[in-house]
């Protein structure tokens, strides 16, 4: 059978201990019409950029493992980014280097994908943290699905997500801009081009043993902001009840890292540009139910 080519787009920084797994994890895929694109987002030469070359050598005799070195450290949107132009397959896969896919994940995304005749696909995944499992995704399905993600009343992630290449390619992808929130942002536009279609099907393992990139609430703020100025064109389609509902669900982020650090003038700031909606409220409540179903 001719199957499509599918690339999974690895970018890595600072965790070449987690690599092999997340690259393992791929080659052991039961879709066998694959390859590997691992982006290097290290400082060229630095000892994190060194130890995942050292990682690398594992894989020097297997031809579906590709390493890209970038010139220079800019983020993880400009690497999944040269990773995606320098792919070789028709469908395109993103993978994080601390997380894993069990074994039929691009199968049944494949299948699906071709039956549904849709542009991506996304599915369902596991928390682990150090070994233990820790929580799961709610099931969701593909009405209002934008304004889902906007309002983050579903949890998706670029682990879980596959597309075709044409479609990503078509609006840009990634925004380089943006420091965290690049999967919220390539969902987003993602859904102005073309359709999305869960799989609520658990095909994925996200570890959240390392908190190499977790921000503190000073940096959260700062992300929010960027965020919505990238999706602003998009955020400015719905009414102003749905405006409010989705910067509201942002609010209580802000609200639950700044309890966590105990900045409390900063908590209650938030706490007050949120007010008493009982819409924000119900939709904050339900997201929490639901993740620990």
């Amino acid at each position: 059978m001719n199957r499509k080519m599918v690339s999974c787009i690895i970018p890595t920084y600072k965790r070449s201990d987690t690599l092999t797994r997340a690259i393992d994890s791929v080659l052991c895929q039961t879709y066998e019409a694959l390859e590997v694109v691992v982006v290097d987002d290290n400082i060229p030469g630095d000892e994190y950029s060194q130890n995942v070359k050292r990682a690398l050598e594992k894989y020097s005799a297997n031809p579906r493992v590709r390493y890209i070195e970038q010139e220079k450290h800019i983020n993880g949107a400009v690497a999944r980014n040269v990773g995606v132009k320098e792919a070789k397959g028709e469908y395109i896969a993103f993978l994080d280097d601390d997380d894993e896919w069990l074994p039929n994940k691009i199968e049944r995304q494949v299948e699906v994908m071709e039956a549904e005749k849709v542009e991506g696909v996304s599915c369902l995944y596991k928390i682990y943290n150090n070994g233990q499992q820790t929580g799961k995704c709610p099931a969701y399905d593909s009405e209002e699905l934008q304004f889902k993600v906007l309002a983050r009343q579903v949890a998706i992630f670029t682990s879980t997500f596959m597309c075709k290449k044409e479609c990503f390619l078509s609006f840009g992808g990634f925004n380089p801009k943006l420091l965290r929130h690049q999967d919220l942002q390539l969902f987003t536009d993602f859904l102005n081009n073309g359709n999305i279609y869960p799989i609520n099907e658990y095909l994925v393992i996200l570890h959240t043993d390392s908190e190499i990139n977790s921000p503190n609430t000073e940096k959260m703020i700062k992300v929010k902001q960027a965020f919505f100025e990238a999706v602003q064109e998009t955020v400015n389609k719905y009414d102003n009840s749905a405006k409010r509902r989705i910067k509201k669900a942002h609010y209580f982020e802000v609200v639950v890292s700044a309890i966590r650090e105990k900045k409390i003038k900063t908590a209650m700031k938030y706490l007050a540009k949120i007010g008493p909606d009982y819409y924000a409220f119900k939709d904050v409540m339900n997201r929490y139910k639901a993740r620990k179903k």
